[in-house]
């Protein structure tokens, strides 16, 4: 893996002091078929009976797509769950498994949502192949609330941190209006992996895919990034939302897996006083990841990186930390218009996020930037109405969650600016807190 640190500074009133953003990315080397992380995969379906009709048939058809892609030596399993759990084809190396597409082929629908019945036995497929030298991942899907087996939120959350532990990681997917985004959320997070959002049953096949081609691109594991500013320093925001805890003298960051297909970031803004000539020291990073060695082991790698800047060189605007910065504050806005959402605020949610809009194109005037604007400003029309339904309140939640975690290849999927949609039906919307599935585009499958 390789770090690097672009800083953007100026003065304060007080010309001693000053604030400085810095943009720590790092960016992982892509694998040969050699020499890449091997993959044991299980797919975890929910089956339940909101699942019938086209949702199913868009994840059957996302499963087979995602499952070709597999190399013949790496393991796969797949696992539904409704009241009951089945296997529908137990761990084994994908090229043992010719008729693996047939069987997933015939899944139907019925019964309720043993979330953690489809998932343990997840687990339990993949420690039949586990190794330390592979990427072991749940790959976990439902559209519902668990209503079966373990419900508790934080006693699933502790099963998935338990997993992770032991080297079993948990990417979630919420389908549909009725899934609670919180909640996969939280497990993802606890189990180190993804989390997504799947509004239409014909973004199924894309999710499933982004999510193979992340782990086909693995170059390392467990990435975990140490913040200390030096003496003096005030750590002012961090605008990223990684799992985080304090350490000694500062803050520790999990990033999860590092891919080549997409760089991690992180940005941090700081205030210091730097009254002579000179770089001056703001911070040490220590970044610490598991590799996997020429010796065929897996061995952890550390890489120390300072934070400086030269108060002299300054005021320093760097245009790609200040396209970033407009983008998470955009990312915070969307958080922030969905609290406000829910505080019955809606007048206030929909200024925040045309002001957000603003800001975007006065900085980023291009297509991205369009798009983004477009997309607040959609969705600040639809809080013209008042409350938001379930499916607009998922896509906010999602649309931040991809930008604040460096997931932006997960936002291309997402945007309803871009796919031509504005979301469901705005009749009605204060009697119709469920909202609703808008049938797929003619032809998909």
């Amino acid at each position: 893996m390789n770090a690097s640190v672009l800083v953007d500074h100026h003065p304060t009133p007080d010309r001693d002091r000053h604030i400085v953003r810095a943009l720590l990315r790092i960016d992982g080397t892509a694998p040969s078929r050699d020499d890449r992380v091997p993959l044991n995969l299980a797919l975890v379906l929910d089956r339940s009976g909101s699942m019938a009709g086209e949702p199913l048939r868009h994840v059957r058809e996302a499963s087979k797509q995602l499952l070709s892609h597999v190399y013949p030596e790496d393991t796969t399993s797949v696992v539904t769950f409704e009241t009951e759990v089945d296997v529908v084809a137990a761990a084994a190396p994908r090229g043992t498994q010719k008729d693996l597409g047939f069987r997933v082929g015939t899944i139907a629908a019925g019964g309720s949502t043993n979330l953690s019945g489809g998932w343990m036995e997840g687990r339990s497929q993949i420690r039949r192949h586990q190794n330390e030298r592979a990427s072991n991942r749940i790959l976990l899907m439902t559209d519902g609330l668990a209503n079966r087996g373990i419900t508790d939120p934080d006693r699933l959350a502790g099963l998935f941190r338990e997993a992770r532990a032991q080297g079993v990681t948990t990417s979630t997917v919420g389908f549909g209006p009725h899934f609670d985004e919180q909640l996969l959320q939280t497990l993802a997070d606890a189990g180190g992996g993804n989390t997504h959002y799947v509004e239409h049953p014909d973004q199924a096949p894309d999710v499933f895919r982004a999510e193979l081609d992340e782990l086909l691109a693995l170059s390392a594991q467990n990435l975990t990034v140490e913040l200390r500013p030096e003496s003096g320093v005030e750590l002012v925001a961090v605008h990223h939302s990684y799992p985080r805890e304090a350490i000694h003298r500062g803050l520790q960051f999990r990033l999860g897996d590092l891919y080549a297909s997409e760089p991690k970031q992180l940005l941090v803004t700081f205030r210091a006083y730097a009254a002579g000539n000179g770089d001056v020291g703001l911070a040490q990073l220590q970044l610490r990841a598991d590799v996997l060695a020429d010796t065929g082991g897996i061995e952890q790698r550390t890489l120390s990186v300072p934070i400086r800047f030269d108060p002299l060189s300054g005021p320093l605007v760097n245009p790609e930390v200040r396209r970033t910065l407009v983008f998470l504050e955009a990312a915070a806005a969307r958080r922030d218009a969905l609290e406000d959402e829910r505080q019955g605020r809606f007048d206030h949610a929909a200024r925040r996020l045309r002001a957000a809009a603003h800001e975007v194109l006065a900085l980023a005037d291009d297509d991205e930037g369009r798009e983004e604007a477009g997309d607040l400003e959609l969705m600040a029309s639809h809080l013209d109405h008042g409350a938001l339904t379930a499916s607009d309140s998922k896509y906010l939640h999602a649309r931040s969650y991809s930008v604040m975690r460096a997931k932006l290849s997960h936002k291309d999927i997402l945007s309803r600016v871009k796919r031509g949609r504005s979301g469901p039906g705005r009749g009605n919307r204060k009697n119709d807190r469920s909202g609703s599935v808008e049938p797929p585009d003619s032809g998909a499958s």
